[in-house]
């Protein structure tokens, strides 16, 4: 599944735009990405 894949399914399961969803994803990565970066240090 490719990111424009999840983003469908996402706006689908949860009735959200595709614009929506994008920016929900894109806030989830970045906020995993920080914790991750952060518990290596």
């Amino acid at each position: 599944m490719n990111k424009a894949e999840l983003i469908e399914k996402l706006a689908k399961d949860a009735g959200i735009t595709k614009t929506q969803a994008n920016a929900a994803i894109d806030s989830f990565t970045e906020a995993v990405t920080k914790t991750l970066k952060k518990a290596t240090k």
